[in-house]
């Protein structure tokens, strides 16, 4: 493995690197907005560079790459910029994607932005729709709330679901939700994992609070501009490129009807089920979830 802080437009991306004299490469493009490559690098990234060259980045402004300044014009289509960007300067013809969460979502705009540089396209527990994934979150959430009997948590749920509200408001929604859950919100997120062994796999890294501090402004301005709140359930129909999707049974981000819908627009499209995991397969059931991928890409 190796680590470098790669000079793309104007700034500095962390970029990880696995078996780099291989041909057939993977590109790990990570969620939150924010939330860095550190715990795919923890297990799969490994993993599946016995067969692959793995390539995972922590995106403009998150973690390890260089800080977004407050004063800095920063948006969607600048990911989709430096991942090209990267792409030509690594000397890539073509590569394959892996998008966790809402780095599913910058996976379609990726693709369909620039279908020639695509092999493949997997998904993993993706958001490709705020509003469901928000709805679907809180609803969870409600469903944890009636067991514990916390009345204010039910109240709020009941507010957020029932009421009128647009994909910001929601996503701005979630962290009234998260206060009223407390520690138990990763509940929502893990299935097998508890939430100090995925602390531990992210402090592992990176323990600094000021290099998590900067995501802020990442997420922030994402927030601000407002273009990953547009529903991209209807283009999925406009992707070329073969595409799996791998879900978690448990997994509040990409409900059931966004797998649904992926499965009547995508031709061709494949979707391996989790049954021991929610938002994270790639650390709840490691191996499988290696076996899936490599089966994919070579297949």
């Amino acid at each position: 493995m190796s680590s470098s802080l790669f000079s793309i437009r104007g700034t500095r991306l962390f970029v990880e690197q696995y078996n780099e004299p291989c041909e057939e490469v993977l590109l790990y493009l990570h969620g939150g907005p924010g939330a860095s490559c550190v715990d795919f690098c923890y297990f799969q990234a490994e993993a599946l560079s016995d067969s692959l060259r793995v390539i995972a980045i922590d995106q403009r402004g998150v973690l390890r790459s260089d800080p977004i300044q407050a004063n800095e014009h920063f948006g969607l289509n600048d990911i989709i910029e430096d991942l090209e960007e990267l792409r030509k300067q690594m000397g890539i013809r073509r590569w394959s994607v892996l998008g966790h969460s809402f780095g599913g979502y910058l996976a379609v705009k990726y693709a369909l932005s620039y279908p020639e540089s695509i092999h493949k396209v997997i998904f993993e527990t993706p958001c490709f729709d705020v509003k469901r994934a928000t709805r679907s979150i809180i609803s969870k959430a409600k469903e944890h709330f009636i067991h514990v009997q916390n009345q204010p948590g039910i109240e709020a749920s009941n507010e957020y679901l029932h009421g009128n509200y647009k994909p910001n408001e929601l996503w701005n929604a979630l962290g009234d939700v998260f206060q009223l859950l407390g520690e138990d919100k990763n509940l929502l997120y893990f299935r097998q994992l508890t939430t100090h062994q995925y602390d531990e796999i992210m402090q592992s890294q990176a323990s600094s609070n000021d290099m998590w501090s900067k995501n802020q402004v990442h997420s922030q301005k994402l927030q601000e501009e407002g273009l990953f709140f547009e529903n991209l359930l209807p283009k999925l129909s406009g992707l070329t490129q073969p595409t799996l999707l791998l879900a978690g049974a448990y997994d509040p981000v990409c409900c059931g009807e966004q797998q649904r819908v992926y499965l009547e627009k995508v031709q061709d499209g494949r979707l391996v089920m989790f049954d021991r995991s929610a938002h994270f397969p790639r650390l709840e059931e490691p191996e499988k979830y290696t076996i899936e991928v490599l089966n994919f890409i070579f297949s």
